[in-house]
């Protein structure tokens, strides 16, 4: 993103001082800054990178910005998966996680409301017209809709892939998973059923295609504990590389400690079909609760 370009951008779209855009790393970026918190949203993959409330650490752990570039997915933050979660389902050429997380999107609108600041992404890709609409106040809700413009079903999988910010990732617990069955991916997709409170003590890939609207991180190094409610989707996946980061050319050894995905969406049996010109929302509100 050239510097005029971003002028122009900030100049179209800035709030006074809580809404800026600025170029950081050659990214364009939207900084947000109010009372209630601060954030950055990249328009590299539409990507939130940090949400930060007041008297709080930062929600999500990201790791340093690569040079944008079509086809390069940013390490950490939220970034989007769609219009399929993990490798394609027959195509092994296709990109892991899909298409928009390495392109480009709109910015298309700004403004204040009640909660917060408002921030609307736009991109058009495979058939659809999709949305991203965030806004960051004292909560954090972002909200994925995916309209078909296409004059056949659309089916699709996907995931909002949030990368937490953790104090120590043996220490943290993540809650209301307890006998919900899953996928153990690092155990050849052998179907299981997790029991009691869920913790990462190696790698873990586990893929629950059902589970409740809400998930707790409880992080008694943080002291805190982060609620995550989804709404329109019906999986979560939870994942850490554990010993695999040697695996990950973009995440320093070490560093894998303070962080932990916990990603929200409709994957496998979940995975939703659009009819034509209707559309498909999956939003998900993040909280932040002093232990």
């Amino acid at each position: 993103m050239s510097t005029t370009s971003t002028v122009d951008l900030d100049a179209r779209f800035r709030i006074g001082n809580a809404l800026r855009i600025i170029e950081r790393d050659r990214h364009a970026i939207v900084s947000i800054d109010t009372q209630h918190c601060r954030a950055e949203i990249a328009l590299h993959g539409a990507q939130v990178l940090s949400w930060q409330p007041a008297r709080q650490a930062d929600l999500l752990w990201c790791a340093p910005l690569p040079p944008p570039a079509i086809g390069k997915a940013i390490r950490g933050g939220i970034p989007i998966c769609w219009p399929w979660f993990g490798p394609h389902a027959s195509d092994p050429r296709q990109p892991q996680h899909g298409l928009v997380r390495t392109l480009p999107w709109r910015l298309a609108a700004t403004s204040e409301v009640s909660a917060g600041i408002r921030v609307v992404f736009e991109i058009e890709k495979h058939g659809a017209s999709v949305r991203l609409v965030l806004v960051a106040g004292t909560h954090l809700n972002v909200a994925l809709t995916t309209e078909n413009i296409g004059t056949a079903p659309l089916p699709i999988s996907e995931a909002l892939h949030t990368y937490f910010q953790v104090g120590d990732i043996d220490a943290i617990a993540v809650h209301g998973l307890d006998g919900c069955s899953y996928r153990d991916n690092t155990d050849g997709g052998r179907v299981k059923v997790w029991h009691g409170v869920c913790r990462m003590p190696s790698e873990t890939i586990a893929v629950f295609d059902q589970t409740p609207d809400v998930v707790e991180i409880v992080d008694p190094v943080l002291r805190r504990r982060v609620l995550i409610k989804r709404e329109g989707g019906l999986s979560t996946i939870v994942w850490h590389p554990g010993a695999a980061v040697s695996a990950l050319k973009d995440v320093a050894a070490g560093t894998e400690k303070y962080f932990a995905c916990v990603e929200s969406g409709n994957v496998g049996a979940s995975a939703v079909t659009i009819a034509p010109r209707a559309a498909h929302r999956l939003a998900v509100t993040y909280e932040i609760d002093a232990l």
